[in-house]
């Protein structure tokens, strides 16, 4: 349907506009996740003709309403997709390259014929949960003697970036493995919804720690869902 003439659609002429590549819609979001793809439109939209920026992180995250430890989060899991490059000037100042999205031949089109969804039990394999390093964050035992490896994890997809950054606010990285497998089975925004809850519980209706409230909650919201679809 065309827009009416009272419509103004919107025009390249007045500068008022960016571009980013189709690659990083069809071919990255998966990877990257909604927060990804707004930290690297912002990014772009920022950009000059050598497609460089230097907004702070503050900005960014200001910006985006997220906090300023998930921005850098997010910085970190485009950086290592390929999608920009990080070129640190100082120790508050870093410049922002966006770099061409690699891709083969025909791998984004304007509209596809089929459309594979994969099923979720053939992708959802919480096992596969190996950090970077190869340090297992299953094996409880390997964490409780040495708690520090948790610091050399380095999320590469939007489910460990989520994960670490439920594990964050609610001060509780060894149940990185816990988070991590409902950030593979529950949506984000159940899981933020249920973040905020327990953030906003004063102290004094703790009974454990915020940890057990989130994961009490999480089963609790997700029961009810699964009573309502079977009705």
């Amino acid at each position: 349907m065309r827009p009416n003439s009272k419509t103004e659609v919107r025009g390249r002429r007045n500068g008022d506009w960016y571009w980013i590549d189709r690659a990083v819609i069809q071919k990255y979001a998966q990877k990257i996740g909604a927060v990804g793809i707004a930290v690297y439109n912002l990014l772009a939209s920022l950009a000059d003709r050598n497609q460089s920026c230097f907004p702070s992180q503050k900005y960014i995250a200001e910006c985006l309403g997220y906090s300023r430890p998930y921005i850098n989060r997010t910085l970190k899991l485009l950086e290592s997709n390929g999608l920009i490059k990080i070129e640190r000037r100082s120790r508050y100042r870093c410049v922002y390259y966006l770099l061409k999205p690699r891709c083969e031949a025909g791998e984004t089109q304007m509209s596809t014929g089929e459309n594979p969804d994969a099923n979720q039990e053939d992708t959802n394999h919480n096992k596969l949960t190996r950090i970077n390093n190869h340090v297992d964050i299953e094996d409880k035992d390997s964490i409780d003697s040495n708690p520090d490896i948790l610091k050399r994890f380095r999320p590469r997809t939007r489910e460990e970036l989520l994960a670490l950054d439920l594990a964050e606010a609610l001060n509780d990285r060894r149940g990185l493995a816990l988070y991590l497998s409902y950030a593979n089975k529950y949506p984000e925004s159940l899981l933020r919804r249920v973040l905020g809850e327990v953030k906003e519980t004063p102290e004094e209706r703790i009974k454990k720690s915020r940890g057990a409230l989130f994961n009490h909650l999480v089963q609790k919201y997700a029961q009810k869902a699964s009573k309502n679809l079977s009705h």
